[in-house]
């Protein structure tokens, strides 16, 4: 019987493998553990002073710094183990770390092995965090700021194409009440284009442009019916068309007429705002989740793509997102650099 395994039955509570550390496949043992690590970090923030006294201060996330414990390998296989560390940092790789309920992806940037004996091995190592992985996943704020904008909006539009598709007055002109009806019907094509994408902060160009093509219909319907409703409106010159030698029931269909353009008009007005709002929020993710903006002095989009996406079939989502019209570049032009990039040409 081993002196450790009888110290490990004296005073279980000393025991420091009852501590899981284990970086990539290996596992630390028995004094390979240390008795305490500590796990720096901080809440990145930048502080705006303001006049006063009064302060702004931004929250940009956590932000973990590099640490480091010491332990000792000991027994036969001291030196093969101490190697395997030494492999595993001059490989570079991302590891995952495991130090009880806690885990990183990290990469070891320091391993300082000290000979004592070939039994006995003390050793200092360092990571550097890329991200803790077992911490709740946080909300995303742009993802539900602007799921929480679009949802919105297309309820507004979905109320105000009813209030202008149930406005019909009885004994009222009904020209453009075919046309209000289709407005409807497009608005409701644009709510299943919406519900067809899980969040507009990550969407890529191909699945925003399944829900814009539906708005720009929606918004060419509404704009036909406004232009309608105003003709019936100002063809109707005075309250009800009063003019003498015309019958009463001209007169009627006119004040029937008028009230219901009344309610149309307002409600296609605010229906136009509404739908040219919903078009801007769903596509301000492609440019606000994580959007990078470079000066570029001549060159082309093939060389953007290989350079930012490492993939030149990207040059579609540059060329669609900045509006360009040629693949060359000329002069210094700023460039929007999306965060999530199309190759494939979208077709109307």
């Amino acid at each position: 019987m081993s002196v450790l395994s009888v110290l490990n039955k004296l005073a279980p509570a000393t025991d420091t493998t009852t501590t899981r550390l284990k970086l990539g496949d290996f596992q630390f043992a028995d004094f390979e553990v240390p008795e305490r690590m500590s796990i720096p970090a901080r809440q990145k923030t930048v502080i705006h002073q303001l006049i006063g006294g009064k302060r702004v201060i931004d929250v940009l996330g956590v932000e973990y710094d590099a640490f480091s414990w010491s332990g000792i390998i000991t027994g036969a296989k001291a030196g093969d183990r101490v190697t395997t560390l030494e492999h595993m940092r001059d490989a570079g790789k991302v590891l995952k770390l495991t130090l009880g309920t806690y885990s990183f992806n990290v990469v070891i940037t320091r391993f300082t092995p000290v000979f004592e004996f070939i039994y006995r091995r003390p050793y200092t190592l360092e990571v550097a965090i890329v991200e803790r992985t077992d911490a709740p996943v946080r909300a995303d704020t742009l993802t539900g700021a602007l799921d929480a904008l679009v949802n919105s909006d297309l309820g507004k539009a979905l109320d105000l194409a009813s209030i202008a598709g149930s406005s019909s007055v009885k004994g009222a002109t009904t020209k453009a009440t075919s046309l209000i009806g289709e407005v409807k019907t497009a608005v409701s094509t644009v709510q299943s284009a919406i519900n067809g994408v899980k969040n507009f902060a990550s969407a890529t160009i191909d699945e925003v442009q399944t829900v814009v093509r539906p708005i720009v219909a929606a918004q060419k319907l509404v704009s036909q019916s406004i232009t309608q409703v105003e003709t019936e409106a100002n063809s109707i010159a005075t309250l009800g068309g009063l003019v003498p030698g015309n019958p009463i029931s001209k007169t009627i269909t006119n004040l029937a007429t008028q009230a219901q353009t009344a309610v149309q008009l307002p409600a296609l007005y605010q229906l136009q705002s509404v739908l040219g709002r919903l078009s801007k929020n769903v596509q301000s993710g492609q440019t606000a989740d994580g959007v990078k903006t470079i000066t570029h002095s001549g060159g082309n989009l093939f060389q953007l793509a290989s350079e930012y996406y490492d993939d030149v079939s990207k040059w579609i989502s540059l060329y669609i997102t900045n509006h360009f019209t040629d693949t060359t570049l000329t002069g210094i032009n700023t460039v929007s650099i999306p965060s999530n990039p199309t190759s494939e040409i979208e077709t109307s």
